[in-house]
């Protein structure tokens, strides 16, 4: 489910099952704008596709954007409180940027697959995909 009307709508008859709130991580920088446009498209395809598999049981949340200078893990930890508070178990979040990558988020690079071909491209983001289900999957598996 998405951060729309009609899926929140959705969200209020499925609550029970939907457990897991999804949120893309996406930094602003003032220098080398492209690299962070791309992270951002990276991480937003990315968890797109995550919701589009797993969806009934995740909430994609629009992104929490920050400063690439700010300390994001405050607002992290703010995020993550809110949102168990709404009732989601699980709290997922994802980012490109390495600089802030540790414990609390799944991190996918955003490879430079500009030039790449187009198969090629493909597989890195689907096996991308597949690394972040299988972190939600084990953070579903894992005993509270």
């Amino acid at each position: 489910m998405k951060w729309t009307a009609k899926d929140v709508d959705a969200y209020h008859q499925a609550k029970e099952y939907v457990d897991t709130a999804l949120v893309p991580c996406i930094p602003i920088g003032s220098t080398n704008m492209k690299a962070f446009a791309e992270m951002s498209e990276h991480t937003l395809f990315i968890t797109n596709e995550v919701e589009r598999q797993f969806k009934g049981r995740v909430m994609l949340f629009p992104p929490l954007t920050y400063f690439v200078q700010e300390q994001i893990q405050a607002r992290v930890h703010e995020w993550t409180n809110v949102l168990k508070q709404a009732g989601f178990q699980h709290v997922c979040f994802v980012t490109s940027h390495a600089d802030i990558a540790d414990d609390s988020f799944i991190y996918v690079p955003a490879l430079p697959l500009e030039h790449a071909d187009e198969a090629y491209k493909q597989k890195v983001v689907r096996q991308q995909v597949e690394q972040v289900m299988d972190a939600l999957v084990a953070k579903w598996t894992l005993k509270n």
